[in-house]
């Protein structure tokens, strides 16, 4: 038997794909990219952008015709949208047999054995209140080199634009002993690089350990060469979390931290409860501790209400903080947030246009200042596949893509890379020596620190 299993949508969204892909296992089922051959077809959807579920049910609905070729086919949707639509979506697809909630992913083999045996149609899509994941689906499983771990899941934080304390559900952390015990099953496996994932990930709080307590924890443990973690909240980006990366080597000189808009007006509008002064405050403690820090973010142009002069707040913002590199996106009302109900969508989608393309023109200038000075320097790179044009790709450890002439074998190792040229986006480079890694007076030395 075969399955197809398509993902939208964020890195937590790709972690519950490997669960589901695992935990198909037990049930004879392998893997195929032709959604024709398979006997078994599940989405993993997302519903942030409106686009995204848009085309996710134009798919869904083309799956009719398989259906009627071929009257054993399972078809299930999982993630935010069937958290969303629920039943709605058995209505709109007679032919669709299961939809899973983003906390009911360890149950799906026993719901696919369910619709096989009684040949019914199933909707589970409630909340669980217990954090806790099976860890079965790493058995006999290798870890890729660079994986991803969901350490809380949920919302508190209700921004007025977001959709995710909706499908999501409410903050709710897992327990350090379980994510440690992930970790080091993965890199047993293989893999080299963690990123610890969370809607806010920095409310993580479990027995006692708030999420600096977790970095330091997982920074000790043997064969974790690097830590990542997406996204954090401004409110809660602490002192505790500037002393995480001066003290661990092993968190990554790499900062994520979502500002969404320049102005504190439209800050207030969206919900975002720290003002711009509480966001340029905390990014200057973190440089004053750690050189050569990347600061990325995310941006929203074009918010209800949002005037000429604010938006140029937001131009001004990148000038100052000088961003590596950020991901911006037009305002789009979902149905069900705050904004949607509160605010008329009022800006012409002309001018949102206007807006991203010259926000994106002066992040790409910025960019390639910043890495037109890296030029003649060597960096190290986590080599993670071969690129479309036939180089390796790697990763630095300011989380900056580099492509370089190599072999294969390269994969999965740590390589310094000299940089010939600098895009906006990545770096071109050749091999310059590959070095190990050294935790001279390591993680486990430095723990301290950070209490």
């Amino acid at each position: 038997m075969h399955f197809y299993l398509k993902t939208y949508g964020c890195q937590m969204n790709v972690y519950d794909s490997v669960r589901i892909k695992n935990l198909l296992a037990p049930l004879d089922y392998s893997e195929t990219g032709d959604m024709a051959e398979a006997d078994l077809i599940l989405f993993n959807t997302c519903t942030v952008r409106e686009k995204a579920k848009h085309k996710f049910l134009s798919e869904l609905g083309r799956l009719k015709e398989n259906k009627e070729k071929n009257q054993d086919l399972i078809i299930g949707v999982g993630g935010c949208v069937a958290q969303e639509e629920g039943e709605r979506l058995l209505k709109k697809a007679p032919h669709l047999d299961l939809v899973f909630g983003v906390d009911q992913i360890d149950r799906l083999p026993a719901l696919i054995e369910q619709i096989k045996a009684q040949k019914e149609r199933l909707v589970l899509t409630a909340f669980d209140t217990d954090p806790k994941l099976s860890l079965s689906y790493l058995q006999g499983h290798k870890s890729s080199v660079s994986s991803y771990v969901t350490v809380m899941m949920g919302c508190d934080k209700h921004c007025s634009f977001c959709i995710v304390p909706f499908t999501r559900g409410r903050e709710k952390s897992r327990s350090p002993r379980e994510i440690l015990q992930e970790i080091e099953l993965m890199v047993q496996k293989g893999t080299k690089e963690v990123t610890l994932l969370g809607q806010n990930v920095n409310s993580y709080r479990c027995q006692d350990v708030r999420f600096p307590e977790l970095l330091g924890l997982v920074s000790q443990i043997d064969g974790l060469k690097r830590i990542r973690f997406t996204s954090p909240h401004p409110q809660d980006f602490c002192n505790g979390m500037i002393a995480c990366y001066a003290a661990l080597p092993n968190l990554c000189r790499h900062l994520h931290l979502p500002v969404q808009s320049g102005n504190n007006d439209v800050l207030k509008k969206m919900f975002r409860f720290y003002s711009i002064e509480h966001y340029k405050e905390r990014i200057d403690a973190l440089r004053q501790r750690v050189t050569g820090i990347a600061i990325t973010t995310d941006i929203i142009v074009g918010f209800p209400g949002e005037t000429v002069s604010q938006y140029e707040d937001t131009l001004n913002l990148l000038r100052e903080i000088r961003y590596d590199s950020i991901y911006s996106f037009k305002y789009s009302p979902r149905t069900g947030t705050k904004a949607s109900k509160k605010y008329q969508d009022d800006i012409p989608e002309v001018e949102k246009e206007r807006r991203l393309s010259q926000l994106q023109s002066l992040q790409d200038a910025i960019s390639l200042e910043i890495n037109q000075a890296q030029v003649g320097q060597s960096v190290e790179a986590l080599v993670e596949k071969i690129s479309k044009k036939g180089h390796l790709q790697g990763r630095t450890d300011t989380n900056k893509l580099v492509h370089f002439p190599g072999d294969s074998s390269l994969i999965g190792c740590f390589t310094e890379v000299e940089i010939k040229q600098a895009f906006p986006h990545s770096f071109l480079g050749k091999i310059n020596k590959g070095r190990p890694i050294s935790f001279e007076n390591g993680p486990a030395a430095q723990i301290d620190k950070i209490r």
